[in-house]
């Protein structure tokens, strides 16, 4: 049975340095039970070139490692989204909605949320729910700091090295951050992100999770993503090596015709 998420509570931070609370609760058709979680902002661990797929040692990568995981990604996105805002930053039609201070902050803590929690300077298998051929797929750290924090800001803030595309200035390609939530008709931020679980595969230095992530708006908005996430080792660490992001689909947006569905069998007569 498909579970829905009916009630979804958040304690909104004050600042994107301190921790953030989120419980939710299944519905009738799931196993009653509640879950919480603390994730402070993901701190910056130093990659390195040691491959997440070969583990040194024979460790199981648990359900709950991948969760922590999840969480910590939940929790940098509304970091993200509050250093942007908090430092100045605007909605994307507003005059000088990048300011510097608003694009360094967010680019720190995205950069420490990628460098903490992912499988860099590896590839990351990374293809972003919404995103524009042929930048479909990113496996670099530079194609995820874009994704995140957009083509402006990672032009303000990140290095030459950083640019995505290779070399670009923003002439030929420009995107907007997600993590800043500053764009569609009226976004304003993140308020609160919550991972919900759904299948896991667990095993010896790798792990899968599939799932959903419901992200908060500051204006009363909640955006539903369906998320899969791949797990190996780094340096003895649980790292993310794939993560893979689509839109929701749901009773009313679905494309897979099912065989049998009586209204459907009699529309096509």
């Amino acid at each position: 049975m498909y579970c829905n998420v009916y009630t979804i509570r958040y304690a909104h931070m004050m600042s994107y340095h301190e921790t953030y609370h989120a419980s939710y609760v299944y519905d009738s058709f799931c196993t009653a039970h509640r879950y919480q979680y603390n994730s402070s902002e993901p701190k910056l661990r130093g990659a390195t070139s040691s491959s997440a797929y070969l583990a040194t040692d024979s460790q199981v990568i648990e359900q709950t490692d991948m969760d922590r995981l999840a969480d910590d990604f939940c929790g940098a996105a509304v970091a993200i989204s509050d250093a942007f805002w908090e430092n100045g930053g605007q909605h994307h039609t507003k005059e000088n909605a990048y300011p510097q201070e608003a694009c360094d902050a967010a680019y720190e803590v995205a950069l420490g949320a990628l460098n903490g929690a992912y499988n860099y300077p590896e590839p990351v298998l990374f293809k972003p729910t919404l995103t524009t051929a042929p930048y479909t797929f990113r496996p670099t750290k530079a194609g995820a700091l874009s994704y995140f924090i957009g083509t402006d800001c990672l032009l303000k803030s990140g290095t030459e090295d950083e640019q995505f595309p290779p070399g670009n200035d923003g002439t030929d390609f420009r995107e907007y951050g997600f993590g800043l939530a500053n764009y569609g008709p009226r976004y304003s931020g993140f308020s609160g992100c919550v991972w919900v679980g759904d299948s896991y595969v667990t095993g010896e230095a790798v792990g899968v999770a599939q799932g959903q992530i419901f992200f908060e708006r500051n204006e009363g908005t909640t955006t539903v993503v369906d998320k899969t996430f791949s797990f190996g080792y780094q340096d003895g660490d649980v790292v993310i090596t794939g993560h893979h992001s689509s839109q929701v689909v749901d009773d009313v947006n679905s494309n897979q015709y099912v065989f049998g569905d009586k209204d459907e069998e009699e529309e096509s007569m």
